[in-house]
């Protein structure tokens, strides 16, 4: 048996810092992929470069009662999410190993069970979720729904380093800034469909967090968003990408062009998509259709 499932990255965090004490975050799926495909076999490969997948997959069998079948299952997996730059790729990992297991053995999809076995192997995103969610990223004991996401236009800077997410968790960092007082801006955007006050939340939410995630070229991308009639800043919170938030296609393209003519050192350049419908993506994740391409 051959089953696949496509799952979404996300570009940063429109939010994260401490909510009344309670630290959380929250991320939007963007039209970036991971692509999982799970087939039984006698003679799998090995999964050493796929540690947390891996992992992820064991738990679930074992939640199950069905470990003794994980030394038949291969797994592969091919992702256009950059790895290491705080775009999501192990959470959208994970929850593509978790489509294709549930439709392997024909189990009920169960919320509860996904972050429970995902904070497991690391502090997740969450994009995890069918709305635009506050969370509880690293243990899962908290979220607050928002609403549905909001469409917009991401054009990415990402720099050259990587970083690994529960590395970086684990190290002894500056706490995260208090937030509370974005929450009600975010909450009106998310009602009103205002990506003017949720650039003005993500902007916020970066600049707040450099003592904890120093960006050393975050000076340069808020002028180029002022020179480019960008909405907003927007960044990974542990990881190496800035993004400058567009409303429409035209302001996108003449950013794209203004910031390729800078040439920036040891920045690479391109665009992507903030996904409304994302209900969409997990429709064909739970069907094995391939978007990953469209």
């Amino acid at each position: 048996m051959e089953v696949k499932a496509i799952y979404p990255g996300s570009f940063g965090e429109i939010l994260q810092g401490k909510v009344k004490g309670r630290d959380i975050l929250l991320s939007c799926p963007v039209n970036i992929y991971t692509k999982v495909k799970l087939t039984e076999c006698d003679n799998p490969v090995k999964k050493i470069n796929l540690k947390k997948s891996s992992n992820f997959l064991l738990n679930i069998l074992k939640c199950w009662g069905y470990e003794r079948y994980y030394k038949n299952i291969n797994m592969e997996i091919s992702s256009q999410i950059p790895r290491g730059k705080g775009l999501a790729s192990s959470t959208a990992d994970l929850c593509a190993v978790y489509y294709s297991l549930i439709e392997m053995f024909h189990r009920k999809f169960s919320e509860r069970e996904l972050i429970r076995n995902c904070v497991k192997v690391e502090p997740t995103d969450s994009i995890i979720f069918r709305k635009m969610t506050l969370f509880d990223y690293k243990h899962g004991k908290y979220k607050y729904i928002l609403g549905d996401y909001l469409p917009y236009n991401i054009l990415a800077f990402e720099g050259q380093r990587t970083i690994d997410t529960v590395e970086f968790n684990n190290k002894k960092l500056p706490d995260l800034s208090d937030v509370d007082d974005l929450v009600p801006i975010l909450k009106e955007a998310v009602l009103e469909k205002n990506l003017g006050k949720l650039a003005c939340v993500s902007t916020e939410s970066i600049v707040r967090n450099q003592k904890r995630l120093y960006y050393d070229f975050l000076d340069r991308i808020m002028d180029i968003k002022s020179r480019t009639s960008g909405l907003g800043v927007i960044g990974a919170h542990s990881g190496n990408a800035l993004g400058i938030i567009y409303g429409d296609e035209e302001k996108i393209d003449f950013g794209e062009k203004f910031s390729k003519n800078l040439k920036l050192k040891n920045i690479k350049i391109y665009k992507v998509k903030a996904l409304e419908n994302f209900d969409f993506i997990k429709n064909a994740c739970e069907r094995g259709a391939d978007v990953y391409n469209g």
